[in-house]
C-alpha cells in the first residue's frame, strides 16, 4: 500500500496494524490525557499509538515505544511546552529536537538540527509545512529500526534487485529534518515481511523474521549486507 501525502493518518494506522499484526485500545491514549494544545496530527497519533509497547524494558512508563527506536517521540508526559512551541521529538542522543506550534492544527514542523553545523543558524527552522507528512517519514523510520533483524546495504543498487518478487511502494520522497529545499531524504518499500528504507542515500532492511531467506540468490557480489542486529 502506498501512503498518501495528504493530511490524514488513516493509511499509516492501517500499515502499522498490518505490519505488527496486532492492535488493541491500550496501545493508544485516552483523549482526556492528551494535551489539548497539540496539533490535530499529533493528537491523533497519541490517541492511536501513544502507549504502544515494543516488548522491551528500555523505555519509560507510558511511552510510545515503537516510535523510540532511532529518534524518540516523547511520551505525553514528557512534552515540553515553551510559550507558543511544543517540543515533541528528539534525536537518539539528544543532539537536536523538533517542535510544533501550540494550538495550531496547521502547524509546520520546526527542527534545530542545523545548529549542530551552521554557525549562522539562530534557532529552529521550518523543515516541512505538513506535520502529517513529517510523521509518516518519522514513524516508518522507527518501524525499520525497531525490527528484530536489521541490515545496512553496502553498495549502490536498485532496491528491487535484492528480491525475487516485486517490491511494493509504501512512502516515497519523504521529508524529515533537513531543510525542504535540500530535497526528500526518506523512501520506503515492502516485500513480504521486509521493510526497506532509503535514508539519506543508504538502504536499510528491517524484518522481524530471518532476513536472508527472502533475498534474491543472484544479488551481485558488489552488494553486501552488514548485519546491525541482532549483533
Amino acid at each position: 500500500m502506498l501512503l498518501k501525502d495528504t493530511d490524514q493518518l488513516d493509511d499509516l494506522k492501517d500499515f502499522l496494524i498490518n505490519w505488527y499484526g496486532r492492535y488493541d485500545s491500550s496501545s493508544g491514549m485516552p483523549a482526556d490525557e492528551i494535551p489539548v494544545y497539540l496539533p490535530k496530527a499529533l493528537h491523533e497519533l497519541y490517541a492511536f499509538a501513544g502507549r504502544w509497547k515494543d516488548g522491551s524494558d528500555d523505555h519509560l512508563d507510558n511511552s510510545p515505544e515503537i516510535f523510540q527506536q532511532q529518534d524518540c517521540l516523547y511520551s505525553a508526559e514528557q512534552l515540553k511546552k515553551d510559550q507558543d512551541k511544543v517540543t515533541f521529538l528528539e534525536e537518539n542522543q539528544a543532539n537536536w529536537t523538533c517542535q510544533v506550534e501550540a494550538g495550531n492544527n496547521d502547524s509546520p514542523v520546526y527542527c534545530d538540527e542545523r545548529l549542530l553545523w551552521d554557525d549562522c543558524a539562530e534557532g529552529p527552522i521550518i523543515v516541512h509545512d505538513s506535520l502529517y507528512h513529517f510523521l509518516k517519514s518519522f514513524c516508518l523510520q522507527e518501524v525499520v529500526f525497531g525490527c528484530k533483524h536489521l541490515y545496512l546495504v553496502e553498495g549502490k543498487l536498485d532496491i528491487q534487485i535484492l528480491f525475487d518478487t516485486p517490491i511494493e511502494d509504501v512512502w516515497l520522497h519523504g521529508y524529515y529534518i533537513s531543510p525542504k529545499e535540500e530535497g526528500p531524504t526518506h523512501s520506503f518499500y515492502r516485500c513480504g515481511d521486509v521493510l526497506a528504507m532509503e535514508r539519506y542515500g543508504d538502504f536499510w532492511l528491517g524484518s522481524n523474521s530471518d532476513l536472508p531467506a527472502v533475498l534474491n540468490d543472484r544479488v551481485p557480489s558488489s552488494i553486501k549486507l552488514r548485519k546491525i542486529k541482532p549483533d
